[in-house]
């Protein structure tokens, strides 16, 4: 009898899984056959979910809120709020009973401001649309200090009613990058041995229990411990050794329990232990899965002497054994399980296609296709037996695939080229399709959380529809042309229709291509519907004004050119059809001093900004605003927190260097105990730059209104950007709406160093432009050589046959000029070097090209390049 309970479960496996591989598609759908539909608008720190069989939606927020979305009606309300201890756990998960259309209770884990030091898991029984506080059941306590840190909460039914909850390790970690096993008195909550590898304590597990009519549980057989009669065991353990398990699904074929492990911060392997790496995991059975003594693939960490800082040994994972002070549990643990999967702050050598940078996994549930489900919504097929993941840090999601044995086969990304907000809960709803909240941007005190819905579109897609028009405003009358040649059908060979309305009239024309004529003023909303063959639909809109032509403003220099020298005068000038000569005092004029040498750039509407300045955009394309906003503190500080403490040594290419560490190696400390994420993925050079883009902040923009004509001074030593901004609001008509226009001119500083420039090639960039590559180039966007002679470039190379091009709209653009540049002798031997160029007027994208016909690297060092109107 032993034997066939031993292969069953194997056999089982085989038999399931070939009768889901039956008939599946091989290819992946199209991407564009998925949809995300916003469910809610945004709300606060939304954390988890959970579906009743008729499709409404639980989910709750960080601070104690539940809600629901009616799938009938669309209707989100507010079902009821508790009140959790402001620590990190507050309140954790949801999740429905079994019967939770008769009964109506539904189980919470949080932390309760009428116990002290503890999570617990309670069970709520709704009354109507509203969750009755008084019909709270405490069920189930987990200590947690409220002080740091690991809350776990995830939690799943299985097929046979038994509740699983994911607990964390309540252990600081900030004492080490590695495992924190720091025994010393006074020290425990740095140890996690007292808590995920303590037998007797529920912290750092998986419990898993059967929930009971009234309020109590009673233990499943297959526990860890559930035979176990010893004392320094509890019963409720099925997996022990997590360190923070945040989210978990059971697989209702197999019963396999499957969760996401958030792991350390180590960038680097050390006597101490390995790098840290965030986990799948998978649980055939009841077991220990290591933490806090191995990770990954049992990679053990060293049993370490805190006093002397001096490692002892090694810990071994088929005889793990904790031997802390503080343990109340057994010594000789259950061997240690590795990791279905695992991956580090860098690029994973088995699992490259996981990407690289912060890591926060999400463990999503398991798809199972029903072909009998009528829903139209639902996943295809291809998607059997597939579990979602979500990388909150990443922003990505993906699907994992398994073998006949349920080992991983495969991951694949899911909608790679759709934007998600930080997932951090998802499951399937009975009409086969995914609901995911997104946490929004930042680590915590998010208003911008929300719940979606991912939906399948199967055969026939809608299109898309898309609206161009050749003006928005202008005098009556006023003709229009419109397009819609760019709305586009994802299906191939769909024949698309096209019908026409302004003001809600429909339009005999049925072309994509709409001339019209609008001979009254008025504002005029234009709409465009575009359905396909089969009828689906899709529609845009915009909006014409008739009656008033835009102002037209432009602001004069007395000087051609971008360049700025002691003094500038300028005019502004407004051009009005309707009002005629303008007065004057009407023109707002402002002129913005930026004194660091940022790159700056308008938006649509005309504001500042900074999109070109590369150290700005490498935190956008990274995760750093993950745990530091721009003005407001979040897991970490924000970067303007950050500026200003530096700001006296901002300049100093040691401060750099040292927080440019920082990024890469990760740490806490100077902030308070909370560890930010390593980046060894980054090259130093992007960290650096990184790093100047933030303390730039510490230097605040100084403005100022100025008459619409005059003359200013400029600082002589400036080494920032005069921003002048010319704005005018016409009176409009009394059917059409009053239009601004806006105009506005930049003026650089003549002299440029390295960080000014707004892209390169095949070189690098400090204080200086160096390990210049043959073909190598700097770049600035929109520059006006207007009365640009010559430019100066203080250089130095030991490098022979290397000259300097200067060209423009691409580096092999027309060539304005070029020069030989004979060696110096050594490197920062700093020598001057005239280059006279072609004159040239407007605006153009200038490149200067670095060469040599003798060799293709370090061809020379640049300090600093000057435009002049002169040619010495």
């Amino acid at each position: 009898m032993k034997i066939v309970r031993l292969f069953l479960p194997l056999i089982l496996i085989g038999v399931l899984s070939v009768a889901f591989r039956q008939d599946h598609p091989t290819e992946a759908p199209d991407e564009h056959r998925f949809r995300k539909v916003e469910l809610t608008g945004n709300l606060r720190d939304l954390v988890e979910l959970d579906i009743a069989p008729n499709g409404d939606v639980y989910y709750i927020g960080h601070r104690g809120e539940l809600y629901v979305h009616r799938v009938t009606t669309k209707e989100n309300k507010l079902l009821g709020k508790i009140d959790p201890q402001p620590s990190e756990a507050t309140l954790q998960s949801i999740a429905l009973d079994p019967g939770f259309m008769q009964n109506r209770h539904l189980y919470l884990y949080y932390a309760p401001k009428t116990r002290q030091n503890v999570n617990v898991l309670s069970r709520f029984t709704l009354r109507g649309d509203s969750l009755d506080l008084s019909s709270e059941k405490m069920m189930l306590e987990v200590p947690d200090s409220w002080e740091c840190c690991h809350s776990g909460g995830g939690m799943t039914f299985d097929q046979h009613g038994n509740l699983y909850l994911t607990t964390g390790d309540n252990t600081n970690p900030f004492g080490t990058n590695f495992a924190p096993l720091d025994e010393r008195p006074g020290r425990e909550i740095f140890d996690a041995q007292r808590s995920a590898g303590n037998t007797h304590d529920l912290r750092g597990k998986i419990l898993r229990i059967h929930p009971e009519p009234d309020g109590t549980y009673t233990i499943p057989k297959g526990n860890l411990f559930a035979d176990s009669k010893d004392t320094l065991t509890r019963p409720e353990i099925y997996v022990m050794g997590c360190r923070n398990p945040f989210k978990v699904t059971v697989d209702q074929d197999t019963d396999f329990v499957y969760w996401s492990e958030i792991g350390p911060d180590a960038s680097d392997t050390e006597p101490r232990g390995p790098r840290g790496y965030d986990e799948l995991n998978q649980a055939r059975k009841a077991g220990n899965h290591g933490w806090p003594l191995f990770i990954g693939n049992n990679e053990p960490y060293a049993k370490v002497d805190f006093t002397t800082d001096s490692v002892l040994f090694q810990f071994d994972p088929q005889h793990p054994i904790n031997t802390s002070v503080n343990n109340t549990g057994l010594r000789d643990l259950p061997p240690a399980q590795p990791a279905f999967l695992a991956y580090p702050y860098d690029v994973s050598a088995e699992h490259p296609e996981l990407g690289s940078g912060g890591r926060t996994l999400v463990a999503g549930p398991i798809y199972y296709f029903d072909p009998k489900n009528p829903s139209p919504i639902k996943f295809p097929a291809y998607f059997d037996r597939k579990l979602f993941l979500g990388e909150w840090m990443r922003n990505w999601m993906k699907t994992v695939s398994f073998d006949e044995q349920k080992n991983l086969k495969a991951i694949e990304s899911f909608m790679p080229s759709t934007a998600f907000r930080k997932p951090i809960a998802m499951r399937f709803g009975p009409d086969g399709a995914l609901y995911l909240i997104e946490f929004g941007a930042l680590w915590g005190g998010n208003s911008d959380s929300r719940l979606v819905r991912i939906e399948y579109i199967a055969g026939n897609r809608p299109p898309v529809a898309k609206l161009e028009k050749t003006t928005e405003a202008g005098g009556v009358p006023l003709p229009v042309q419109f397009s819609a040649k760019n709305s586009l059908d994802y299906d191939k060979n769909d024949q698309l229709a096209y019908r026409w309305f302004i003001n809600g009239k429909p339009l005999s024309q049925t072309t994509a291509d709409l001339s019209y004529t609008f001979r009254k003023p008025g504002n005029y909303r234009v709409k465009l519907v575009v359905s396909d063959r089969a009828g689906l639909r899709s529609e845009t809109e915009t909006v014409v004004s008739a009656g008033n032509n835009p102002p037209k403003v432009t602001i004069e220099l007395a000087e051609p050119g971008r360049l700025y020298g002691p003094a500038v005068s300028y005019r502004t000038k407004v051009e009005d059809a309707e009002d005629g000569r303008v007065d004057p005092a009407r023109i707002q004029v402002k002129l913005t001093y930026l004194p660091t040498r940022k790159t700056v750039s308008l938006s649509e509407k005309g504001e500042l900004t900074l999109p070109n300045q590369r150290g700005y955009t490498w935190i956008e394309e990274n995760d750093c605003k993950a745990c530091h906003a721009l003005n407001d503190k979040s897991v970490g500080p924000s970067f303007r927190e950050i500026a200003v403490k530096y700001q006296p040594k901002k300049n100093d290419p040691a401060l750099i260097g040292q927080l440019s560490k920082k990024i890469l190696k990760g740490g806490s400390g100077v902030w308070g105990p909370t560890n930010m994420s390593a980046h060894p993925q980054l090259s130093d050079e992007v960290t650096a730059e990184m790093v100047r883009y933030i303390l730039s902040l510490s230097d605040e923009k100084t403005e100022k209104k100025v008459p619409a004509e005059g003359k200013f001074s400029t600082d002589p030593v400036a080494q920032g950007t005069y921003v002048l901004t010319a704005t005018y609001t016409d009176k409009g008509h009394k059917t059409a709406r009053p239009l601004t226009r806006q105009s506005t001119v930049m003026l650089r500083p003549p002299v440029l160093t390295a960080q000014d420039f707004d892209a390169h090639y095949e070189l690098q960039r400090s204080d200086i432009l160096y390990d210049i590559h043959k073909a190598g180039w700097v770049m600035m966007r929109q520059f006006d050589l207007t009365g640009i002679r010559a430019i100066d470039f203080t250089l130095a190379t030991e490098t022979k046959g290397t000259s300097i091009e200067v060209r423009i709209d691409s580096p092999s653009g027309e060539l304005l000029g070029e020069m030989d540049t004979p060696a110096t002798g050594k490197r920062r031997q700093w020598v001057e070097k005239t280059l006279p160029i072609k004159p040239v007027t407007g605006e153009h994208d200038v490149y200067i090209v670095f060469r040599n016909r003798l060799t293709v690297v370090d061809l020379m060092e640049v300090k600093e390049v000057r435009f002049r109107k002169d040619i010495p």
